[in-house]
């Protein structure tokens, strides 16, 4: 009866400890997608290579307007183990207009952190699912 009880305040603790944090983030991405309305063409000047504690490489692409009378630069915030960019590639970008170094890439499949957020929120739905079917038998 008490084990019991420990894993069902420990399972609701968990459960919102993850309800928290989808919330935060769709509530990020939300945001993001509502400020993130300017229509900006920028080139891929530089990607940025980092080494990471496995020994591996992350990537993170760094931008300037296509338009040279534009002097700002702006980095993608993620680093990534997928080079999405190569230098000289054109890339189409909603910026928000307050705070250019907040984006969102135009096509949505680039968004990868997006792709991560809403992988790493589903991965424990799925999880517990199958746990529950497979309990069942």
């Amino acid at each position: 009866m008490i084990i019991g009880l420990i894993y069902l305040v420990f399972g609701l603790l968990y459960f919102a400890v993850w309800l928290t944090i989808c919330m935060a983030k769709y509530k990020k991405w939300s945001e993001r997608k509502k400020n993130c309305t300017q229509e900006l063409s920028v080139r891929v000047v530089d990607i940025l290579e980092k080494k990471t504690s496995r020994g591996g490489m992350i990537y993170k692409p760094v931008f300037m307007p296509a338009d040279p009378a534009n002097l700002l630069v702006i980095d993608s915030a993620y680093y990534s183990n997928l080079v999405s960019f190569e230098i000289g590639d054109t890339v189409e970008l909603l910026i928000n207009p307050e705070n250019p170094s907040q984006f969102l890439y135009k096509d949505d499949s680039l968004n990868k952190g997006k792709t991560a957020d809403i992988i790493g929120c589903c991965l424990p739905v799925i999880f517990f699912v199958v746990y529950l079917i497979l309990s069942r038998r």
